[in-house]
């Protein structure tokens, strides 16, 4: 008798191994059909809210409707290649003795703002308030300004860019700092407050022609922060949480240091040598 017979068997394949897309490749798909493209964080659309000290005592948003859109021209200047221009979307909400400013773009488009605010309040600190903005000289009406909020991947909230005035009231025997357990309860509800106003900028956009203009001149002409109960924090609060040095939110450069420096990362085989003997059993 022969050996017997061999049946062939069936090759088993391994489910794992037949090819998939990564996590970050599903992302990215996501992300392109919905329009956005992004292949970094700095592709990403983002928001910042900021806090600013005003150099003088306002009456109206005039003075920042015209200063921001200059900063956004510096920040375009700083793009090489042939991308495609930074677009900038948000608003301020200008008090007497504070503003505050929620700007929207892509991660990339937030960091050469910044760096351009940057550059004009150190301008402004050295040379008697006076800051090179789109070729003209012009002077920066903020003696400091600070990052309260930053959101990534977040949708963008505003229909284009706005200014109003928030109806506060102003002391004229100066601001006590906020105490500590007090500062992010009031830059939580700064950054609600700007972000519902852009909510309801969108309403009014997307409003009939008839009811757009009034929609938004409504959402801009009743900012109140007369009472602890109004949807933006009084402006006692807001000077608390500038004047609160100690404990209060990351000035723009003390932001830019943490989330536009370069990564500066250290093996433990390069900070211990020799290396250390093999152990023995």
């Amino acid at each position: 008798m022969g050996p017997p017979s061999k049946e062939p068997v069936e090759a088993v394949v391994d489910p794992r191994a037949a090819p998939r897309q990564s996590l970050l490749e599903v992302t990215y798909a996501k992300l392109d059909a919905k329009g956005v493209g992004a292949r970094g964080v700095n592709d990403l659309p983002s928001r910042v809210v900021l806090l600013c000290e005003n150099d003088s005592r306002l009456e109206s948003a005039e003075t920042s409707g015209s200063f921001w859109p200059a900063v956004f021209d510096a920040a375009r200047t700083e793009q090489t290649g042939n991308k495609t221009p930074f677009a900038y979307t948000g608003a301020t909400a200008v008090y007497p003795d504070s503003t505050l400013v929620a700007i929207e773009s892509t991660g990339g488009g937030i960091l050469a703002a910044l760096r351009a605010l940057e550059k004009i309040l150190g301008r402004a600190k050295t040379d008697d308030g006076d800051a090179l903005m789109a070729g003209e000289k012009e002077k920066a009406p903020f003696a400091s300004a600070r990052v309260v909020a930053s959101s990534e991947d977040a949708a963008s909230a505003f229909p284009g860019w706005h200014a109003g005035f928030v109806e506060a009231l102003a002391l004229d025997d100066g601001y006590e700092p906020l105490e500590e357990a007090r500062v992010l309860k009031v830059a939580t509800k700064a950054n609600v407050a700007v972000v519902e106003l852009g909510m309801r900028l969108g309403d009014a956009a997307r409003a009939e022609d008839d009811a757009a203009a009034a929609l938004f001149k409504k959402a801009l002409g009743e900012m109140r922060a007369l009472e602890l109960e109004d949807a933006f924090p009084t402006q006692q609060q807001l000077m608390g949480v500038l004047r609160n040095v100690d404990d209060g939110p990351p000035t723009v450069s003390e932001f830019l240091d943490v989330y536009d420096a370069a990564l500066d990362v250290d093996l433990d085989s390069e900070n211990v040598w020799p290396p250390p003997p093999p152990l023995r059993f």
